[in-house]
């Protein structure tokens, strides 16, 4: 099951390209789920002026097709001139190899974390 993405709008409705786009990934994840997912983020994407972090919520995701993980290589090569980094959150430290791994294959600046505040603390360049 895919999830919702938060656009990072501020109170007032501005979006800042600093801002993560939010991205909830749950249960076993295929390709149709992730795409839908990852369409949600380009169009944000495509409306910022600038380039924009994306923060992808992967906690309650339980396992991947293999499909799915190579169309996110994909799309991180599509859209890394969009994207100023992706922060994946995942307690799955196998799942951090695997994420440093995509990083190198689609040339994007990517990291796992096992916690929210610290993904959030590395896109926003405080740790």
């Amino acid at each position: 099951m895919a999830g919702a993405v938060d656009h990072g709008a501020s109170p007032q409705g501005a979006v800042a390209a600093s801002e993560p786009i939010h991205g909830v990934l749950r249960g076993h994840l295929t390709r149709a789920q992730l795409e839908s997912v990852l369409t949600e983020i380009a169009e944000v994407l495509a409306k910022r002026p600038a380039t924009s972090p994306v923060l992808l919520d992967c906690s309650a995701m339980t396992s991947y097709d293999l499909d799915a993980r190579h169309a996110f290589v994909d799309w991180n090569k599509s859209w890394r001139s969009r994207v100023s980094q992706v922060a994946i959150v995942t307690s799955n430290r196998l799942y951090h190899v695997v994420i440093a791994t995509m990083s190198l294959a689609s040339g994007q600046n990517m990291r796992g974390f096992a916690e929210l505040d610290a993904a959030l603390a590395w896109l926003q360049g405080r740790a």
